[in-house]
């Protein structure tokens, strides 16, 4: 039901009740529903002449017997004055019978009602009682009244005054309970349910108990009624068991931590590789409940907890402001869990984000930044987009792999997530390798537990017992030194990794830079130029940029003041994720305390850091050919002189100065796209980056550009 019919619908019942309460009070006439219990004064006033009728009617039978000594047998036999017609008499054997007429004026409760008069013979006295129908007593005269009649009406009057008087006290309860100041907010706001201080919510369950509330006010307030009962019976746990839930709801594993000099017990908390920021452990301290704020703050002071962020989780409401103003100290890792805190956290439905806020809020941001701005994503929250990549791979047959592009660029990130996604697969493992060197048979085969000069088929064998007999997919990552030592050797191992590959019994996902692009596109002779699909690495999508951007932050309840900030980085980054991550990372540094918007200004500080002009370095070195990386050199620094260049006019800049080939500065050219420095847009080449030309000084590049060519010649 709607919120507006459920308005309109208490409202009805309000007015019922009003309307019924009243009419029986005031003007109890006009309540149909109580004409037969209470008395109507318009009709009491009107039967007033009936009785007179029935009165005359007695003295006319009287005077018709005294004169005749015989009861009369008809009633036009006596003469009876019409004194309104109230009554319609006739007569039995020593009664007279009045019956009520269906008057306008009348009560229709009372149409048809009797009331009988009885003579008797021998002392001539008469008699009154109701009939059948009986008329009610509380409109029967007096004298016609028997002594049940009287106890009656009183106990239906009695009984009467107690149900309106118990209605009017349950309908001021339920009002005096509706406008209570723990209920009220909740009833206009149900969600203020998830902030209550955590000893009250049985006191509010009573209270929506007797209102018939609690279903409705749970469900308004997204609060699963599983939760909320265990949240009623939380303070009958013991600690060890408080700690275990508080834990338990954050997807940690809780473990006892001894040699800590606080009252009550510390346990250490482990999450799962699925916590998006980055924090792997942390300690939670539940203080005894007679221990108050400032015993607190002094066992705290006392305390030197590492790098481990601390959770004092507040045993009562006295110890929160002292223990507030603590962990508002930046300069340690206290976070106080409030009463208030720990409701949110075991009814809210992702209650994860209760706590990264709790921390946000007292932490330093780049304790817990949501941002990985050094080696490849673990974290499958931190990965965003690569579909089209991803399902290249993980959506087909296993196949062999290139995967090609510069560092920094996302291949290990790529390559982890394409690990996590393959890693429930009923009939294909992966393996994951780097390798630091050019030595991929002795890393497998250590990796495997085989000596380490085993050969590649004996090591793919092993694997493959060890993984069920699954068919194998080999990730290896910064395979460039391994290609440029194999290439020495004639690709002999290259040769055994494709003989094992066409058995189907082994596939492999190679990751590198120029040697393997080398190899693979411009050795017409190796033996990789067929050897795998080549997947090149290059930026984000842009969706995904954006979602990268903010995602994260909205973990930590913080955001973007503008989304016009949000494009800007995506754009200036050239949609490059860990330029994007780092971006992010400075904004929070900058982010002032207590702040949940990043303005303009941060965003400005972060384009010119040095964090920023450090990620962007390295570009100088492409090579291990010192002519090649010096050709390189001179075609960045023209495109930073001109904002653009060509390879016509490279030709044209060269020329005088030394004898290049153009095949070579093709390489260069290929090689800076490669690395995600270039990008190409018809005939002219341009940085991929925007970012990449605040790395020069606009006077010293015509002095670095003439410095390569000499050097050049």
């Amino acid at each position: 039901m709607s919120p507006t019919r459920k308005f309109w619908l208490r409202a009805a019942l309000v007015a019922a009740a009003t309307l019924f309460v009243g009419t029986a009070l005031i003007v109890p006439q006009w309540n149909s529903s109580l004409s037969g219990v209470l008395v109507s004064p318009r009709s009491q006033a009107w039967l007033a002449n009936g009785w007179v009728e029935l009165q005359t009617a007695r003295m006319s039978v009287n005077a018709y017997v005294g004169d005749r000594d015989e009861w009369p047998t008809r009633l036009d036999a006596i003469e009876v004055p019409a004194l309104g017609n109230v009554f319609e008499l006739s007569l039995q054997p020593n009664a007279i019978i009045g019956t009520v007429r269906p008057l306008p004026q009348l009560d229709r409760s009372l149409h048809g009602r009797r009331v009988v008069y009885r003579r008797d013979p021998q002392t001539r006295d008469w008699s009154c009682r109701a009939g059948d129908p009986p008329i009610p007593p509380d409109y029967l005269p007096l004298n016609c009244r028997s002594e049940e009649d009287y106890s009656g009406g009183t106990t239906r009057s009695l009984t009467l005054l107690l149900v309106l008087s118990l209605l009017v006290l349950l309908v001021l309860g339920v009002l005096l309970l509706w406008r209570h100041p723990l209920i009220a907010p909740i009833q206009r706001d149900p969600a203020r349910l998830k902030r209550m201080p955590l000893p009250l919510l049985r006191r509010i369950d009573t209270a929506l108990g007797w209102l018939q509330r609690r279903d409705i006010t749970l469900a308004a307030a997204g609060v699963d009624p599983v939760d909320w009962n265990e949240a009623l019976g939380f303070a009958q746990l013991v600690e060890a068991q408080r700690a275990q839930r508080f834990a338990l709801r954050v997807a940690a594993q809780c473990a006892s931590s001894g040699g800590w000099n606080l009252p009550g017990n510390v346990y250490e908390w482990t999450f799962s590789s699925d916590m998006p920021v980055s924090l792997e452990r942390c300690l939670a301290w539940l203080p005894p409940a007679d221990l108050d704020g400032a015993q607190l703050v002094r066992h705290l002071r006392q305390q030197q907890t590492g790098l481990d962020v601390l959770l004092v989780f507040t045993p009562n409401a006295a110890a929160e402001t002292q223990l507030r103003g603590l962990c508002a100290e930046r300069s340690n890792l206290f976070v106080c869990i409030s009463q208030e805190i720990q409701t949110a956290w075991l009814l809210e439905r992702e209650p994860l984000h209760v706590l990264l806020r709790a921390m946000a809020q007292q932490l330093r941001l780049t304790r817990i930044s949501p941002y990985q701005t050094r080696g490849g994503v673990a974290r499958a929250s931190s990965f965003f987009g690569r579909e089209s990549l991803l399902a290249r791979v993980v959506q087909r047959e296993p196949s062999n792999y290139l995967l090609i592009g510069g560092r920094q660029l996302g291949k290990t990130s790529l390559m982890k997530a394409i690990e996590r996604r393959l890693r429930a697969h009923p009939h294909l493992a992966c393996v994951y390798i780097v390798l630091r060197d050019h030595r991929l048979l002795p890393r497998l085969a250590a990796q495997s537990g085989l000596p380490l000069d085993s050969d590649l088929s004996t090591v793919v064998a092993e694997l493959v017992r060890q993984q069920g007999g699954k068919r194998l997919l080999l990730l290896i990552d910064e395979a460039d030194p391994f290609f440029r030592a194999d290439a020495a050797r004639d690709y002999a191992e290259l040769s055994a990794m494709r003989a094992l590959s066409e058995e189907g019994r082994c596939h492999f996902l190679l990751a590198g830079f120029w040697d393997l692009y080398a190899a693979a596109a411009l050795d017409y002779q190796s033996p990789l130029r067929n050897f795998g699909e080549v997947v090149s690495v290059g930026g984000l999508e842009a969706d995904a940029c954006r979602e990268l951007a903010t995602v994260p932050l909205g973990v930590l309840n913080l955001r973007f003041a503008d989304d016009a900030l949000v494009e800007r980085i995506v754009q200036q980054s050239g949609r490059r994720a860990n330029l994007i991550a780092i971006l992010c990372q400075e904004c929070l540094e900058a982010l002032d305390r207590g702040g949940r918007a990043i303005e303009a200004g941060d965003v400005e500080r972060a384009l010119n850091s040095q964090a920023v002009l450090d990620a962007l370095a390295g570009w100088g070195r492409l090579s291990h050919d010192e002519s090649a990386s010096r050709l390189d050199r001179i075609v960045v620094y023209r495109v930073a002189s001109q904002t653009g260049t060509s390879l016509a006019d490279m030709v044209e800049l060269l020329r005088p100065w030394a004898n290049v080939e153009v095949e070579m500065l093709r390489r260069s050219f290929a090689r800076l796209q490669l690395a995600y420095v270039l990008d190409k847009h018809g005939e002219r080449f341009s940085f991929a980056v925007p970012l990449f030309a605040r790395q020069f000084e606009a006077a010293e590049i015509p002095v670095l550009l003439a410095e390569e060519l000499r050097q050049l010649a």
